[in-house]
C-alpha cells in the first residue's frame, strides 16, 4: 500500500502543477488584453492633447488674422484726419482711433497668452509621446515574455500529461478512480499528508489509534474529517510536495 500511496502523492503533485499552468495560461490572454487598454488609454490621452493644441493654433491664427485687420482700419482711420473739415468730427475720429488702439493690445495680450500656452502645450505633447513610446516599447516586452510563457506552459503541460498518463498505469484502477472522484470534490487534493498525527488538508488530529494504523501502511485510511486519502510522510518520500 506505500509504493501505492507514494505514486498517488506524485499523482497529485503532477496534477496539481498542470492545474497551476492551466489557471496560469488562462490568465495570459486577459493580461495581454489590460496592457493593451492601458497603451489606448494613454494614445487617447495623447490625442486629446493634441487635439487641444490644433484648437490653440486655430485661436492664434484667428486672433492674429483680426489684429492684422483691425490695425489696417486704423491705419485707413488716421489716414481720414487729413480730410476732416469740422472739430467734432476730428474729436470722434480721435476717440475711435484710441478705442481700437486699446482693443488692439487687447487683442495683442490675447495673443501672447495663447503663445504661451501653446508652447507649454507642445512641452507637455513632448513628454507625452516620450512617454507613450516608453510604455510601448514595455508593453511589447511584456506581451513577448507573456507569448513565450505561454510556450513554455503548453510544452510543460505536454510532458506533465505524459508523465500523469504514465503514472496513472502504476496504480490499480480502483484506487485511481477513488483519487480522481475525491480530487473533483476537493478542489484537486484527494491525498492528504499526516505529520505528527496531523492532517495536512484539513489541520484534524487523528486519533492516537488511527494514527498508528496509518504508519503501518498496510491499508487505505480516510481522514474521518475531509475524507481524503491519508498519507505517512515520514520523510520516504522525495517527490515535490503538493
Amino acid at each position: 500500500m506505500r509504493d501505492q500511496l507514494e505514486k498517488l502523492v506524485v499523482l497529485q503533485t503532477i496534477d496539481q502543477r498542470v492545474l497551476e499552468m492551466e489557471r496560469e495560461k488562462s490568465q495570459i490572454p486577459q493580461s495581454i488584453a489590460s496592457l493593451e487598454e492601458e497603451l489606448q488609454r494613454e494614445e487617447e490621452k495623447l490625442r486629446l492633447s493634441k487635439e487641444g493644441l490644433e484648437k490653440l493654433q486655430k485661436d492664434r491664427r484667428k486672433k492674429e488674422k483680426d489684429l492684422e485687420e483691425e490695425v489696417d482700419k486704423v491705419k485707413k482711420t488716421e489716414a481720414r484726419v487729413l480730410e476732416i473739415k469740422t472739430n467734432k468730427e476730428y474729436q470722434a475720429v480721435l476717440k475711435e482711433i484710441d478705442n481700437a488702439k486699446k482693443l488692439n493690445r487687447q487683442r495683442e495680450e490675447e495673443i501672447l497668452e495663447i503663445l504661451e500656452k501653446l508652447e507649454e502645450s507642445q512641452k507637455r505633447i513632448a513628454q507625452e509621446e516620450r512617454a507613450l513610446e516608453e510604455k510601448r516599447q514595455a508593453m511589447e516586452r511584456r506581451v513577448t515574455d507573456l507569448r513565450q510563457k505561454e510556450s513554455s506552459f503548453e510544452k510543460e503541460m505536454a510532458g506533465s500529461v505524459q508523465q500523469k498518463e504514465q503514472k496513472e498505469k502504476e496504480i490499480t484502477p480502483e484506487l485511481l478512480s477513488r483519487y480522481r472522484m475525491l480530487a473533483e470534490k476537493r478542489q484537486g487534493i484527494a491525498v492528504a499528508r499526516v505529520v505528527q498525527g496531523v492532517c495536512q488538508a484539513c489541520n484534524m488530529n487523528l486519533r492516537p489509534q488511527l494514527y498508528i494504523e496509518l504508519q503501518k501502511q498496510e491499508s487505505l485510511i480516510l481522514c474521518p474529517n475531509c475524507n481524503r486519502i491519508l498519507f505517512w510522510d515520514n520523510g520516504a518520500l522525495k517527490a515535490e510536495k503538493p
